[in-house]
């Protein structure tokens, strides 16, 4: 006789923890890698350049599909392309100078991107009450600050001693590729009118080996890296003497096939991780299986000890206890759902033998999946084989 098997109460949330179990590791990757491609090293940036600068960045083809360069002002930025990495072997002078209003303890300055060899040469001028309260500063990096000391030099001997102006002067020698920003602190009280003139000599790449080539005239210009090869990416400035308009959007567009195959490939291997120390575990609980299946195959009734006696009157009563105890232990070794054919499996988590093979089976094609005995999920069956 077949007795089916009520639902669980349980039994919906259980599914829906099995389901959120099995995606959460996908789940957590694609997050990973999202994440990486949009705010990792290949992602966006917002650069500062100024004038007569040249900048090299290293991408892989294999991960970037192309470069894209935003510059909304259109003061012509030009993007090269490079198979090999160019020489830093020109060299560029320019000059400028402004009239600046530095309010009271408050500091105005530009930011700059020089390579290794450049040189910048600043020189003040101002009133000669206020020039000791105006202070120079220079700090190096983009992502990690780090203040320098420029060397200062001796005022300039142009300056006529009874004029109200008088200047200073520092200058200072590049010795890593990086953004510095140099600026003028007023520790006055009060606002100080100034002119400040800079002069910097700039190392360049020398662009001759360029493969292409792509300007900011019309605000974006693209470059596409050819695959699989490793590109260098130059991004050079003309020289109009303006220091506060260099900004530029920089985007290294990811190739999205390579993110997916390396998203595939370790989703499968973890899979691969779990369902061996899965099939690990199984092994290991043989031993405590075996010892639930003994006490599943025990009656599920206790059984009552029948204390022999000898005499002609109570053969009739031995008789049928003897017959009643070989029904329950015949019963006790039954399938629970069919009550036909011998407990000859047991599931895995749970270890319960309660019964036959073909219940279950049919158990596992239902939704629920329910372990008679304790309502646990099951994940496998497993025959026992008995002489």
């Amino acid at each position: 006789m077949y007795r089916p098997v009520m639902p669980s109460p349980h039994r919906p949330y259980l599914r829906w923890q099995e389901s959120w179990g099995r995606l959460l590791v996908p789940l957590v990757l694609w997050i990973c890698v999202s994440v990486s491609i949009r705010y990792g090293y290949f992602g966006d940036s917002r650069m500062v350049l100024g004038p007569s600068s040249s900048r090299l960045m290293v991408a892989s083809s294999v991960f970037v599909n192309h470069v894209e360069v935003r510059n909304h002002a259109g003061e012509g930025v030009l993007l090269y392309g490079f198979s090999k990495k160019p020489e830093l072997s020109l060299e560029r002078n320019w000059s400028t100078t402004n009239y600046m209003i530095v309010a009271s303890y408050s500091r105005k300055g530009f930011s700059l991107w020089l390579n290794k060899g450049s040189r910048i040469r600043m020189k003040w001028e101002a009133q000669t009450s206020t020039l000791d309260q105006l202070q120079l500063i220079m700090v190096k990096g983009e992502r990690k600050r780090e203040t320098l000391l420029p060397q200062l030099v001796s005022s300039s001997g142009a300056f006529n001693l009874s004029e109200p102006l008088a200047g200073k002067e520092a200058e200072y020698t590049i010795e890593e590729d990086d953004r510095y920003y140099v600026g003028l602190l007023n520790t006055n009280p009060r606002s100080i009118i100034m002119a400040m003139s800079v002069n910097v000599t700039s190392k360049m790449y020398d662009l001759s080996k360029a493969k292409t080539m792509s300007s900011t005239v019309q605000g974006s210009c693209r470059l596409k890296l050819l695959f699989p090869k490793t590109q260098y990416v130059l991004l050079t400035t003309p020289d109009n003497g303006d220091l506060g308009g260099w900004y530029i959007e920089l985007s290294f567009v990811a190739r999205v096939i390579t993110y997916v195959v390396m998203l595939g490939f370790i989703i499968l291997l973890l899979f691969m991780v779990l369902k061996y120390l899965g099939a690990c575990d199984g092994d290991a609980n043989i031993v405590e299986t075996s010892a639930r299946q003994i006490a599943e195959s025990e009656p599920i009734m206790p059984q009552k000890t029948i204390p022999r006696t000898y005499g002609t009157n109570d053969e009739d009563d031995e008789e049928r206890s003897s017959c009643s105890s070989s029904e329950d232990l015949y019963d006790a070794k039954l399938c629970v759902i069919c009550y036909d054919d011998q407990r000859n499996c047991f599931f895995i988590p749970c270890g319960h033998c309660a019964t036959c093979y073909e219940c279950a089976q049919r158990i596992m094609d239902e939704d629920n999946k329910m372990c008679p005995i304790c309502r646990r999920l099951i994940h496998k069956i497993r025959r026992l084989f008995t002489p």
